[in-house]
């Protein structure tokens, strides 16, 4: 039984990868990772590319329709659905934008940083956001997770935590999980939310991104995918692993 669940589950992974991460309160989100560059709120497709973001409604899946177009600027990365605002991450910062009028988002702030590879996630009151110097794209020179309030519209610093080599990350009530690549999966308590602590690494495999889905943490490593139970969020349980 629990073969044709994972064999079910990487299905899913395969097409949400490149999708949305799960959340909860608001419109129906989809379920992807960090490094996402489209995702669905509701009855929109929100896309973005190297410099903009795209809007679709797709009440009528056989017919979508382009409601806007909003320039961004350049090497614009990910995109994170969270309720009612979209967090969106480039090699040069951090934009959000409302869904008041999901048809057209609307920035309300953004934030800058050195230039780096730039995945994002975030809750009511804070994102985390991994910048990365290594890789022919980044370009950066901080290996860092930074962690911004986003209280108000507009984003703040509050604190920057030195890390390896950071990539893909997620959210599961109060465990940050942060991917270092060969250097493992660190799991950090974010019951104080500005004040990261790191609570353990796993360094079995290398790590790139990860989808928290309900009990399960779903992995994207160099061998494949690896399934974590975490049902204790801070103490994620090895469940298997399917090869590439």
């Amino acid at each position: 039984m629990k073969n044709i669940v994972y064999s079910l589950l990487i299905l899913l992974v395969a097409l949400q990868f490149s999708c949305t991460k799960a959340d909860s309160g608001g419109p129906s989100h989809g379920a992807g990772g960090s490094t996402a560059r489209y995702t669905v709120v509701g009855n929109y497709l929100y896309l973005v590319d190297h410099y903009d973001l795209k809007t679709f409604d797709i009440s009528n899946p056989s017919n979508l329709v382009l409601k806007s177009v909003e320039n961004l600027g350049w090497n614009i990365e990910t995109i994170y659905p969270y309720k009612d605002k979209l967090f969106i991450g480039s090699q040069s910062g951090m934009f959000v934008y409302s869904l008041s009028d999901p048809s057209r988002p609307k920035r309300e702030g953004a934030v800058n940083h050195v230039r780096a590879c730039d995945p994002v996630v975030a809750n009511d009151t804070v994102a985390y956001v991994t910048l990365r110097s290594f890789g022919t794209t980044c370009n950066g020179t901080q290996n860092v997770l930074n962690v911004y309030s986003v209280k108000q519209p507009q984003p703040t610093l509050v604190k920057t935590v030195n890390m390896t080599l950071p990539y893909g990350l997620g959210i599961k009530n109060n465990a940050l999980y942060v991917c270092e690549g060969t250097h493992g999966l660190v799991v950090f308590d974010i019951s104080k939310g500005f004040d990261p602590a790191k609570k353990k690494t796993l360094k079995d495999e290398e790590y790139f991104d990860v989808i928290p889905y309900g009990d399960l943490l779903i992995c994207q490593v160099k061998s494949g995918i690896r399934f974590y139970d975490i049902s204790d969020p801070l103490n994620p349980v090895k469940e298997g692993l399917v090869g590439n």
